[in-house]
């Protein structure tokens, strides 16, 4: 103990230095250390289980994403199923009405030829018509000058029915 004494270091202080210090070690240690300790541990406790948290989550939306685009593409595969089915459809509708107005335009100049063959064979009897009474009147003015009105008139009569046998 002298060597101590000799360096200048008093032995019951250096004792009563290691008891101070022991007694503040654990001091700390029971109110600051092992507190400070828990508090560290909870946090990374919290911090593990959040990272596994995200992770999971991460996990799950990488899943729901995939499901998403699976559900996506399939709407869309039908989408364009449903566009093809659609323009084919039109397609056909356009060749159906197409058709239509072709049968309609047939029938249209069917009905318009006859007409027009009506109103022809109309015309054609108005104008006979009226070229016999024309020429019954030149005919009366010649025969009247000519024939008595008994013979006139059987000679008309004879003629009229005449007529309307080649008319038939």
């Amino acid at each position: 103990m002298e060597g101590l004494a000799n360096l200048g270091i008093d032995f019951w202080g250096l004792v009563l230095y290691l008891v101070n210090f022991g007694i503040l070690a654990l001091i700390l240690t029971k109110y600051l250390y092992r507190p400070l300790l828990k508090t560290l541990d909870k946090r990374s406790n919290t911090i593990k289980s959040n990272l596994e948290e995200a992770e999971r989550l991460k996990n799950e939306f990488e899943e729901e994403m995939k499901a998403r685009k699976a559900e996506s593409d399939e709407i869309l595969k039908h989408m364009r199923l449903e566009l093809e089915e659609t323009k084919r459809s039109a397609k056909e509708q356009a060749k159906e009405t197409l058709q239509a107005a072709k049968r309609e335009r047939e029938a249209l100049m069917t009905e318009a030829g006859e007409h027009i063959e009506e109103m022809k064979k109309r015309l054609i009897f108005d104008v006979e018509k009226e070229l016999l009474q024309k020429m019954e009147q030149i005919v009366v003015g010649v025969i009247e000058e000519r024939m008595s009105d008994k013979d006139l008139e059987k000679s008309i009569e004879r003629a009229w029915k005449e007529i309307q046998k080649e008319s038939l």
